[in-house]
């Protein structure tokens, strides 16, 4: 199978962006500022490619976060332009995360579908496994949870993944997870304990 070589994952001069003459391209501001690896792995390994598929489409997973900060940022947008700026800018992250691991998924064998096998078949992803919240309070303490979660099973992962290349992805993908974190809970400190 041909897979599409799209790395950098953001094009030099896309707006917002920035970038410089050599041809890479820069973080998002939201993010670590460090390159990411190129998606591959040592060889095919359909069990490493279904923990991708966990950190891709499942409960806890780059496409749920995607989705979650995307609503957040709209609902917000309008009292919270700061919070919903890092929101945005954390959502396109996810997805550059999201783009990733299903290059990566394809290299070990898998295809990168949006949901997760288990033992009854396939378990797709859906949209009530995002939480909506109600106030801005509500809305940053879900969003560092699921930073708090998604830390937690890249950790797991990374101990039971033994491919240095898939390593390497996922502990550059867990160093913007950790800096969303701190970026959340600064602004859930900001408006939700300062005030009391």
């Amino acid at each position: 199978m041909n897979i599409k070589k799209s790395w950098p994952a953001t094009k030099v001069g896309s707006r917002n962006q920035g970038g410089n003459q050599d041809g890479h391209s820069k973080p998002r501001w939201c993010a670590y500022q460090g390159p990411y690896p190129e998606p591959k792995a040592e060889k095919p390994n359909l069990y490493y490619a279904s923990l991708l598929m966990d950190d891709m489409a499942g409960a806890v997973s780059e496409l749920t976060a995607t989705t979650q900060y995307l609503y957040h940022h709209q609902v917000l947008y309008d009292r919270y332009p700061d919070v919903a700026g890092l929101l945005e800018c954390a959502s396109i992250v996810e997805m550059t995360h999201l783009e990733l691991l299903a290059e990566t998924i394809i290299h070990l064998g898998g295809q990168p579908k949006f949901g997760v096998m288990t033992n009854c078949g396939m378990e797709w992803w859906r949209g009530d496994l995002v939480y909506y919240g109600c106030d801005i309070c509500d809305m940053l303490s879900a969003d560092v949870e699921a930073e708090r979660q998604a830390i937690i099973n890249y950790k797991r992962h990374i101990d039971m993944i033994d491919d240095k290349y898939v390593k390497a992805l996922l502990n550059r993908i867990l160093l913007d997870e950790q800096h969303h974190l701190e970026e959340f809970k600064a602004k859930r400190q900001k408006y939700c304990y300062s005030q009391r």
